[in-house]
């Protein structure tokens, strides 16, 4: 090293201790004898701003400057001067076979963020480095030192790294995530975007985020996008938003800005998430709640009926009790089935199943289509059909082991209407009662009144007849609980 060559002010500190360095006790020698071709290596390589090692002789003696001094640190300033080997000794396997790869063969080793395992802080860390690797050579060609200029890239991966993974994080994640720039342009699209709203990342990314928004909130977008620009976070909110298909959909939204390199905002990132199903939930509930109400009166309303109609003027009340329980019990039957049903509709067959479980299922030829039919008609079917069966057992077919009840029924799909026949055979000679009792009140009025039908009830003496006729559809209306169905 020239003595005539001027160090800056950052780098005397160095270029000092090279130059009064004891040279003479190394492999390399005084620093006089060293060859010029070395020494003009030396001299570029000290006051450079890049971070320059030279690994010199045939034990790799080191030799650097102030640049390159934070890259190994602890190991400044004993490194300086002393074979590689005791300094880089936990990454020497890794080292050495490039050192000689340019000393020995004049190779020139270059590599874009390569991993180096240093302990530089006392603790064992992996760094990563852009490196060139090029020989110093005399007149000969004889390899002198090895040059090597490096640029640590280690945060730099780091932090590409970590963007990788919020990338894929964000790329697969369920919530739809997209963003804008400050001109409402769509400049990102994740996959949780394309199933949310229907459109592909091609489709919609340089399209405007107002093509999102439905008609109606031609404001709402600029509004977000100012608060926006003025650094605020829109916190998670509820909103409406266009699927590709034209359809609306119920959305969670939350808005953050995002920051450019400079620190200056430029676009904002949006993080939606399908609340349709929830929202349509709550409607269904509100509904839910409404309908039940209706619901509660109306049976409330039946048992009081039926309650009344059955104890008043009873002569047995034991008798009466008896007759009282197994109805409830048929509407219980009744609401049970249409509990399974989430109350929305139930299985005509399975209504009449339910009313008949307590007789004997070989009395029975059941027959006609299966279909769904509306709560109020499953429950003023199911008393009905008790009814009939409970008068059967008392007085017609199904009271003797040989009797035999015909039960179908026919739908009308044109009009939704339901013809349901009840023929009764093989049971003792039917006498037409004398008076009506409450079990024939109740079919009548079930049959009108509840299902807004029409019934024809007949003794005939070979077996009672009941034809009924009523809309399949009939629903629960206000008055339904105000009055007596009976």
């Amino acid at each position: 090293m020239h003595d005539h060559n001027p160090a800056t002010s950052d780098q005397r500190s160095l270029a000092d201790i090279i130059r009064n360095y004891d040279w003479a006790n190394t492999s390399l020698g005084p620093m006089s004898s060293w060859p010029a071709q070395l020494k003009c290596a030396v001299d570029m390589a000290i006051p450079s701003g890049a971070q320059i090692v030279l690994f010199c002789g045939h034990d790799f003696t080191a030799i650097y400057n102030d640049a390159y001094a934070p890259t190994i640190g602890a190991k400044h300033p004993k490194a300086l001067g002393r074979p590689a080997k005791e300094n880089w000794a936990e990454l020497w396997d890794d080292l050495e076979p490039l050192l000689r790869e340019v000393r020995d063969r004049g190779a020139t080793v270059v590599a874009k963020d390569r991993p180096f395992y240093i302990e530089r802080s006392g603790t064992p860390e992996t760094v990563y480095f852009d490196i060139s690797y090029s020989p110093v050579s005399d007149e000969q060609g004889h390899v002198l030192a090895v040059l090597c200029i490096v640029n640590e890239t280690t945060k730099r991966v780091g932090y590409e790294s970590t963007l990788k993974r919020m990338a894929s994080i964000i790329s697969s994640s369920e919530d739809a995530i997209l963003g804008i720039d400050l001109d409402m342009t769509v400049t990102d699209w994740n996959t949780g975007a394309e199933k949310l709203y229907g459109f592909s990342a091609d489709e919609i990314v340089g399209r405007s985020v107002t093509f999102l928004v439905p008609d109606g909130r031609p404001d709402e977008e600029e509004h977000i996008l100012s608060r926006i620009r003025a650094g605020e976070r829109v916190e998670t909110h509820e909103t409406v938003r266009r699927h590709k298909s034209g359809r609306l959909l119920d959305v969670s939204l939350a808005v953050s800005p995002i920051y450019g390199s400079d620190g200056t905002i430029i676009g904002a990132a949006k993080i939606a998430r399908d609340i349709t199903a929830r929202k349509e939930s709550e409607r269904a509930q509100h509904l839910l709640i409404g309908e039940l109400n209706h619901r509660v009166k109306n049976v409330l309303a039946t048992v009081a009926a039926i309650a009344r109609q059955t104890f008043a003027g009873a002569p047995d009340i034991d008798i009466a009790r008896t007759a009282f329980d197994a109805r409830l019990q048929s509407l219980a039957r009744a609401h049970d089935l249409l509990t399974r049903g989430s109350w929305k509709a139930a299985s005509l067959r399975t209504a009449v199943s339910e009313a008949l479980s307590p007789y004997p299922p070989e009395q029975f030829n059941i027959s006609g289509p299966d279909v769904e039919i509306s709560p109020k008609v499953v429950v003023g079917l199911a008393l009905i059909v008790h009814e009939l069966a409970t008068n059967a057992a008392k007085y017609g077919a199904l009271g003797v082991s040989s009797g035999k009840v015909t039960l179908s029924w026919d739908v009308s799909p044109s009009n939704a209407q339901l013809d349901l026949s009840w023929q009764e055979s093989g049971g003792p000679q039917v006498t037409p009662p004398t008076r009506r009792g409450f079990g024939s009140r109740l079919i009548e009025a079930l049959s009108s009144g509840q299902l807004g039908g029409k019934v024809d009830l007949s003794y005939d003496v070979y077996g009672v007849r009941c034809m009924i006729n009523a809309p399949l559809d009939t629903g629960w209306s206000d008055h339904d609980h105000s009055q007596s169905p009976i």
